[in-house]
């Protein structure tokens, strides 16, 4: 089936592989102008809104992916990058200013999880007004498992086959192969991976 795309600007480039399917209600809108959408090969929309309301802006998925929650640029100039195989139950990526969140290769998110890169409004210093919390980009390594509520604040990087524990709020580096957990996360084991299938548990 064809993917609807309500696109109301001018300039904007759209390619949504044939084999992209569609297992739930979507909404995909475009407003503005010179702006980038890519939806790769045999990926899946559920429930799902991909939004690009500014001009200079790109939502790049790559193929095999599940996507459900939002995907939404609402400044001028940000990017987000989703790679090949990530699963997504209920993310919102949200863009309010500049900058990127990339997400790397088969990633599994679950539900309620949240990102953006900035603060959505301004803090300013009491005696010269002047702003003090800009925008900072988020990046997340491949093979990341994300669990429930899990909320990322801009400037953070997660390592490659970390996880992270439910309801985390992460501010800062997440190192590769680490379990961080709690509120602000904290690493609480190093050395691990993990394996989408429930594999025999060995005492």
């Amino acid at each position: 089936m064809s993917i609807e795309v309500c696109d109301t600007g001018c300039g904007n480039r759209v390619e949504i592989s044939r084999s992209v399917k569609v297992q739930g209600n979507y909404t995909i809108n475009i407003q503005g102008n010179n702006n980038n959408l890519v939806i790769g090969e045999n990926s899946i929309l559920g429930n799902v809104l991909i939004e690009i309301r500014n001009n200079n802006s790109s939502i790049v998925i790559g193929e095999k992916c599940l996507l459900n929650g939002s995907l939404r640029c609402r400044d001028n100039n940000s990017h987000i990058t989703i790679g090949a195989k990530t699963t997504m139950m209920n993310v919102q990526i949200t863009m309010h200013e500049p900058g990127k969140i990339v997400v790397g290769e088969d990633c599994m998110f679950s539900g309620d999880i949240r990102m953006d890169v900035s603060d959505m409004h301004s803090i300013l210093d009491a005696d010269t007004m002047c702003r003090i919390n800009p925008p900072e980009d988020i990046t997340i390594g491949n093979h990341v498992w994300i669990g429930q509520g899990v909320h990322i604040l801009k400037g953070s990087v997660i390592g490659s086959d970390s996880i992270l524990g439910a309801k985390a709020l992460v501010a800062t580096a997440i190192p590769e192969n680490a379990i961080a957990v709690g509120v602000p996360a904290k690493v609480v084991r190093r050395g691990v991976t993990w394996d989408r299938k429930r594999l025999p548990y060995k005492k």
